[in-house]
């Protein structure tokens, strides 16, 4: 008698989990990638800059660079005279390995330009999106105004060019 009713439950539950299961395989798959609201897609700010860390996360390579003035002199400084960091997030680690770009080819120090979308709040970070990425050889930097793209010898990293900025940095 016992095992009656433990065929006759079986039996019940049997159809429910059949149903569960191919809810589960047929869906489709949720996508846990976040949106790009935060950066100003419209908006391209182009730095030439010292690279002071690289995060090769697997979701998102990150650039955390500070960038130079005008003349090509010295560090941008926030009003604490701090260094001023901006943190730049790019592609997938594998997706930067396919274009060269890795940890070790962006050491501590090197000098770099690309495009950035900015962050809509105002912080220093952003998107590179399509922007490609220059470093300018070791011990140099370009002219006044002018990014890595220029200087003779540089390297560029993914089929991306420079930007044209469509946005100067506040004052």
């Amino acid at each position: 008698m016992h095992i009656m009713k433990i065929i006759a439950a079986t039996a019940r539950m049997l159809p429910i989990f059949v149903v569960v299961l191919s809810v589960g395989l047929l869906a489709p798959p949720a996508d846990a990638h976040h949106s790009y609201a935060m950066y100003d897609g419209s908006v391209y700010r182009v730095f030439t800059g010292v690279i002071v860390r690289v995060i090769p996360n697997a979701a998102h390579f990150e650039f955390h660079f500070v960038p130079l003035n005008e003349k090509r002199d010295a560090l941008v400084r926030d009003e604490k005279g701090e260094p001023l960091v901006w943190v730049v997030q790019m592609e997938s680690a594998g997706e930067a390995l396919k274009q060269g770009i890795t940890l070790e080819s962006f050491p501590r120090g090197a000098v770099i330009s690309m495009g950035v979308h900015p962050r809509r709040d105002g912080k220093p970070a952003g998107d590179r999106g399509d922007s490609g990425v220059f470093q300018c050889p070791k011990g140099s930097v370009p002219k006044l105004g002018m990014h890595c793209d220029s200087v003779e010898g540089s390297k560029s990293f993914g089929s991306g060019v420079l930007p044209k900025e469509t946005a100067k940095p506040p004052r």
